[in-house]
């Protein structure tokens, strides 16, 4: 087998808009690991919101990327096995500039597994039911929260409209050059120290499994999926994906609500079965 593993983002790339898994690219990836290959979900949710999905997608073993590359779990037994922070002092300022900007920009933040949020509205409710997670309301200042906490934040998110996602991006990447503000979503930025990234945890694996990144293929369709499709050996971008994920794709396959996945499974690691 060419591509020994399969590294593939979920939400809009596995995860139809409707919020499904259709029944081609479960029977492609129960093939292809049947066959011998290792497919690995890497997406910025949390283990917790994920888990569920990796058992409908018959993935009851092996690992899953999670946090934006920051954190490795081995699905069987629930056990993180590789993680990286973001740096406190860094995590507090970002938080802090974010509180500035005023009601339309509501950060979150990942501690323990548990997204936090100083308090409930339209824009949380909606993230969080998307990706099908609870929520620990702190009723402070998240920057305050991180502060006083003893625990170690893994990333910082940023809910807002659409239309100020492009600024904050420039913006925060502008003031804060330590750190990478992502799109992930229409309504999503992600924050993380730079060099946190799913091509990091992809290369993480690859040693672990004992094989090049050339032998891998990494799929997905947002900016914080482009270190994972350049780390691998094929990148490919689905239909439905940002411009900069194509621009940084070796191939673009189709859109994550017409088999995408399945599809590349099928031209590169499977013979062709279905037509492209």
């Amino acid at each position: 087998m060419k591509y020994k593993a399969i590294f593939c983002d979920f939400d809009g790339t596995i995860y139809r808009e409707d919020h499904t898994i259709s029944q081609v690219n479960k029977d492609a990836i129960k093939k292809y690991v049947n066959a011998g290959g290792k497919f690995v979900v890497s997406t910025g949710r949390l283990f917790s919101a994920i888990y569920p999905k990796l058992l409908e997608l018959g993935l009851d073993g092996g690992d899953v990327i999670v946090y934006q590359g920051a954190g490795v779990f081995d699905v069987e037994s629930k056990r993180q096995i590789f993680g990286q922070y973001f740096d406190k002092l860094q995590a507090i300022t970002a938080l802090k500039f974010i509180e500035g900007l005023g009601d339309g920009y509501v950060p979150l933040v990942y501690i323990n597994d548990t997204c936090h949020c100083q308090s409930s509205n339209v824009y949380v409710d909606e993230f969080v039911r998307i990706c099908n997670v609870g929520y620990k309301v702190t009723g402070v200042p998240l920057s305050d929260y991180v502060a006083k906490s003893e625990d170690m934040p893994v990333k910082v998110l940023v809910l807002t409209d659409s239309a100020n996602c492009d600024s904050l991006v420039r913006d925060g990447g502008e003031k804060f050059p330590d750190l990478a503000f992502m799109r992930s979503h229409a309504f999503v930025i992600e924050i993380i120290t730079k060099g946190i990234n799913k091509g990091l945890a992809v290369r993480w694996l690859c040693d672990k499994y004992g094989i090049d990144t050339e032998q891998c293929i990494a799929l997905g369709d947002s900016e914080n999926d482009i270190a994972m499709i350049e780390t691998a050996g094929l990148g490919v971008a689905m239909r439905n994906a940002m411009p900069k994920v194509k621009q940084a794709a070796d191939y673009i396959t189709d859109s994550n609500d017409n088999d995408g996945v399945a599809k590349v499974i099928y031209k590169f690691c499977m013979d062709g079965d279905i037509d492209e």
